[in-house]
């Protein structure tokens, strides 16, 4: 699926890159009154990495409690007030604030302040970015997140879990 950007064959370069325009990316539906952009999904990357933009409006929950068993994922707060829940931890993120979480590490977030927020991330390797088109589909099919059997079965396929405490 084309993701709205330019390649250095397109630009006449004679080395490989990738361009996304601001705006430009995947949009993909989210939880709530959120959104996703996916900048670079695995494929240009040869599955080394995606990079993704979240967008939320305040009071959002992320996902319920998870744990990521095939790939690390690394957050950076660009605007806005975040709290992620971090197994028991509970770590305020503000603007320009970055965490890092290695696979196995539980976790979850929120938008915790008052304005829209905005967060940067990645995931290595890259193949997680298609668990977000599938989420996507089904909140646009449904209207709603899935039930939590749906959910498993989604997460199943992406070497993810429910995190229970």
């Amino acid at each position: 699926m084309r993701m709205n950007v330019s390649t250095s064959e397109e630009l006449g370069g004679c080395r490989d890159y990738l361009v996304v325009e601001p705006n430009g990316g995947e949009r993909l539906r989210f939880l709530g009154a959120s959104t996703m952009r996916l900048k670079l999904d695995d494929l240009p990357s040869d599955g080394a990495v995606a990079f993704y933009e979240y967008l939320s409006e305040p009071g959002i929950d992320g996902p319920p409690q998870h744990v990521h068993h095939g790939h690390d994922e690394a957050f950076y707060v660009v605007e806005g007030n975040y709290e992620f829940r971090v197994g028991d931890d509970v770590i305020p993120l503000v603007q320009g604030a970055f965490l890092f979480l290695p696979r196995g590490t539980p976790h979850t977030f929120r938008n915790a302040g008052c304005d829209l927020g905005c967060i940067v991330g990645t995931f290595n390797p890259g193949r997680f970015a298609n668990y977000f088109r599938e989420l996507a589909e089904l909140i646009d099919t449904t209207g709603a997140a899935p039930d939590r059997d749906t959910w498993i079965e989604l997460y199943g396929r992406y070497d993810t879990t429910f995190y229970e405490a």
